[in-house]
């Protein structure tokens, strides 16, 4: 086959129609977030009640639209046009806001986020001038979301029952239910929403050939029981809590790199799949450790992974800020996706809308300021890194603080003798031609060679051409090591210069025969010094050494040396020339470049061979211990919430502004009684409100998302907000009568699929009928399906299928590369990258709190689909397969 046959063919074999989208960016709850702060902070004092100053109110949205002397403030989606910004980048010194004596420019940042949004189209909820109180007490007990769900009944709900409540609605509108879908098209819908992946033909001809009542049901149960229903509705949930592999293409799978993010991801996919009763769902992802702690189970400490993957600026230099912020996105992502509130809008402010004080926010944020996702902070400018948890049980936590302690035994043995470094790499830094030589863990003393007749700079070190430098260890010296192949007097002299100059306290040096000290000298930054002659006597098989030790901190101690040794006959040993000219380790048994310092090779000692053996199978032991990042008991060391402690009111949202302390707590208007936290960080007693059957917002919210995505549209059309600003369920009592039978089934997600699935809703066909796209466009009352396009992953998975190249092996760490034939679900999604093949295809944004994706219809999405190699790829596989 032809490249566009092949091209029509996959196309045909993995697409429906897809249907326009209006999207929707969350830009209500940005303006809440990050804007209303800005706004009150910096612009009230001077345009808002009734000091609007040049006729400019900033109060409402009415106001900034109006706009002052000079014209309407704001150009939404053209920030260059628009005066507000034009004001605040300084551009006219006439209209420049605020002005130095209100504080002067704002932060780039700041700016950066008035420009956002105002690109956004400039959201902004506020018709009127708010209430300081946000929702009254009184309106905040009747409002619909807080309400108390009906009984849960003795007998399980049944799909009929819930038709009949759709039902109830379309006759009264003057609409009529759409005739059922034909069976072809309903196996491929559910394929596709319960695995993500279309169903095989041989699938689809069972289906059909199928006449029992209950095919479609055993359609739903097969679907249910396969791995990849974990895997498609694993998506959806990391959706809502901002997943990510990766943090920064620049820092990917290095130290400050969210490295076991995978873990958490796969622990939702099993969840899903083990059908994880929700309750229990939500309680291991708050408070995981802490049950772990308890009656240890590894996973549970893999479920904080939700907190740990946080978006929250990595690298503010201002760390109690910083602080501050990983707070906030723990906060905002608990509300919204467990309560569907956006409880952060409290962090500056009283919540505008909903029964939400700042006093609220804080009693929550002390439960997150005692727990903890870093160890301690870096220095400042420094990025951080994220606490890694070893997944040990208390048993196996002892046994290796035993190994630790031998190889702590050992190392102080084998330090006090000279081991040869046994790692070598070279091209350092992509340099050819620099060598490195060191011992077996990388902050252990370590030699560079320069065999270049060219200077080199790497990192912050600069070495000459033709040169040697060592670099001690935190506490052990780095070695050069002559052994004498002669007996008599030599000449012992050398030269040493700072390589890294940019830091550092310095070093000590030292010159021995064997264990006798012939000079010692401390050596600061940035300087040189001269080894002067010291004649030697020495019988073959001695040693000299001249070692280079840290002074204090170690970091840039590397050290250019010069060490050379003559005798009497005109023989001479230059080590430097040794090295550059591509010496080995113990080359003629005369040269050795040694971690440590002491009287003999280690080598040659018999107990020194036997604990180095030892210790290697002790690194390697060690080495097996798996890893997580997640939630601990405690706030962060040094920090002012060390241990457990409550918080105090942050005015405005400022650190350095303190108000009331408030006791930890949850918010005072959604709960009946507030049990007490006597001792740890509250986080379990959080996660037991949260998850119990008293708490009506848990079992709404999630059914809703459920719902959401079999129909395309949750009941409730904001399934992050079930606030004030959110909008009111279509079908309040289909919601309540779902919400009651996800709590009677156990917290059952499969069996809420099962009574979903089973509707004569979830089964009409997609076409309308009669008027019911004039009476009811939006398709509110569920005359008939929604119409729904593949997703990014959907779309990739399905080419995969249909080209007979899917690998379907379930979980492990992320694949950097588009062509593996792994699930796109395990593609490497990192947080900053905005070019790839997901963003393109409207996949999740992983900075977000993702509600509902966007859809948007772009041409690259079609001259990928006609050129990219991956696509074509697949196309000749699938033409391949057709044409045998």
């Amino acid at each position: 086959m032809n490249r566009r046959t092949s091209l029509a063919l996959l196309a045909l074999a993995v697409t429906d129609p897809a249907r326009a989208a209006e999207a929707t960016a969350g830009g209500a709850a940005f303006f809440e977030a990050k804007v209303r702060p800005l706004l009150v902070e910096h612009c009230y004092d001077c345009h808002s009640g009734a000091k609007n100053k040049g006729g400019l109110s900033l109060e409402t949205k009415a106001g900034w639209a109006k706009g002052g002397e000079n014209g309407p403030a704001i150009v939404a989606g053209k920030p260059d046009d628009s005066l507000l910004i034009q004001a605040v980048r300084y551009m006219d010194k006439d209209l420049a806001m605020p002005p130095e004596k209100k504080g002067g420019k704002l932060k780039d940042a700041e700016i950066a986020v008035l420009e956002e949004w105002v690109k956004m189209g400039a959201p902004d909820p506020r018709e009127t001038v708010a209430k300081i109180a946000g929702m009254a007490a009184a309106e905040a007990k009747s409002w619909w979301a807080f309400q108390p769900l009906p009984a849960l009944a003795k007998t399980p709900a049944t799909p009929a029952q819930m038709d009949a409540l759709i039902e109830a609605r379309l006759a009264p509108a003057g609409l009529q239910a759409a005739s059922a879908a034909d069976k072809r098209t309903l196996i491929r819908r559910a394929t596709f929403d319960l695995t993500g992946l279309p169903p095989t033909p041989e699938e689809v001809a069972a289906f059909i050939s199928d006449t029992a009542p209950d095919a479609f049901a055993k359609v739903v149960e097969r679907l249910l029981a396969s791995p990849h229903y974990g895997e498609k509705w694993g998506r959806h949930w990391l959706d809502t809590v901002r997943y990510a592999d990766s943090l920064d293409s620049r820092s990917y799978n290095q130290d400050g790199d969210i490295l076991d993010a995978w873990r958490y991801r796969d622990w939702v996919v099993n969840a899903f799949n083990g059908d994880l009763p929700y309750d229990q769902f939500v309680t291991q992802q708050l408070a995981g450790d802490i049950l772990a702690a308890r009656e240890y189970d590894a996973q549970k400490v893999v479920a904080t992974g939700l907190y740990a993957i946080g978006n929250w600026g990595n690298g503010d230099a201002d760390k109690e800020k910083l602080h501050t912020d990983m707070v906030d996105d723990q906060i905002d992502v608990t509300g919204r996706a467990f309560l569907g509130l956006t409880l952060a809008c409290a962090r500056c402010h009283d919540h505008k809308f909903d029964p939400l004080t700042t006093k609220d926010y804080y009693a929550m944020a002390g439960i997150f300021f005692s727990s903890r996702i870093l160890e301690n902070f870096a220095s400042k400018g420094a990025g951080e890194k994220l606490m890694r948890i070893p997944l040990l049980s208390p048993a196996q936590a002892a046994e290796r603080a035993g190994m630790r302690k031998r190889v702590a035994e050992i190392d102080q043995y084998i330090s006090s003798q000279l081991e040869p470094f046994t790692e070598v790499q070279r091209d350092v830094a992509g340099l050819a031609g620099l060598i490195s030589w060191k011992g077996r863990a990388a902050d252990n003393p370590s030699l560079t060679i320069n065999t270049t007749d060219a200077p080199v700079a790497f990192s912050t070190i600069k070495l000459p051409a033709r040169a040697i430098a060592m670099h001690p260890g935190p506490k052990v010296p780095a070695s050069a090591v002559w052994r004498s192949p002669v007996t008599g007097t030599v000449k012992v002299s050398g030269r040493l210069a700072d390589a890294d100059p940019n830091g550092g306290d310095g070093i000590v040096w030292t010159v021995r025969h064997g264990g006798k000290v012939l000079r010692t000298a401390e050596m600061n930054n940035a300087t040189t010094a001269d080894v002067e002659e010291i004649s030697v006597t020495v019988a073959a098989g001695d040693l000299i050494s001249l070692s280079i030790g840290p002074r204090a901190e170690y970091t840039f101690d590397t050290t250019q040396i010069d060490f050379v040794i003559r005798d009497e006959q005109g023989a001479k040993w230059d080590l430097r020339e040794a090295l550059v000219g591509g010496a080995a380790q113990g080359l003629n048994d005369v040269w050795w470049l040694c971690s440590g310092e002491g009287s003999q090779l280690a080598k040659d000692d018999a107990l020194a061979k036997k604990f180095s053996a030892e210790r290697k199978q002790l690194d390697e032991r060690l080495a097996q211990t798996d890893y997580a990042q997640g939630l601990l008991e405690g706030g962060i060391p040094q920090t002012r919430y060390a241990g457990y402690h409550d918080a105090t009111v942050h005015k405005r949202g400022r650190y350095d502004n303190l108000g009331d302390l408030v006791p930890r707590a949850f918010p005072a208007l959604l709960t009946k009684q507030q049990p007490l936290i006597r001792e740890g960080s509250g986080r379990l007693e959080l996660a037991r409100w949260i998850a119990s059957a008293d708490n009506p917002l848990t079992a709404r919210v999630m059914v809703n998302r459920i719902w959401q995505h079999h129909f395309g549209e949750g009941l409730v059309r904001t399934p992050n907000n079930f606030g004030k600003l959110g909008t009111p369920p279509t079908h309040p009592e289909l919601l309540d009568a779902l919400a009651s039978e996800f709590i009677r089934s156990g917290w059952s997600v499969k069996q809420m699929h099962r009574l979903i699935m089973g509707t004569a809703a979830y089964q009409r066909s997609v076409a309308p009928v009669g008027q019911a796209s004039q009476k009811d466009a939006e398709n509110k009352l569920l005359s008939h399906q929604h119409r729904s396009r593949l997703t990014a992953e959907e779309l990739r998975d399905a080419m995969l299928r249909v080209a007979g190249r899917l690998d379907e092996t379930l979980g492990g760490k992320s694949a950097p590369d588009i062509f593996a034939p792994r699930r796109t679900l395990y593609l490497t999604t990192i947080r900053s990258d905005r070019t790839g093949f997901q963003m393109l295809f409207d996949g999740a944004d992983p900075t977000a709190i993702v509600e509902k994706r966007t859809e948007a219809t772009v041409a690259p999405q079609s001259l990928f689909l006609l050129n990219h190699p991956f696509t074509l790829a697949q196309a000749e596989a699938l033409s391949a397969a057709t044409a045998k």
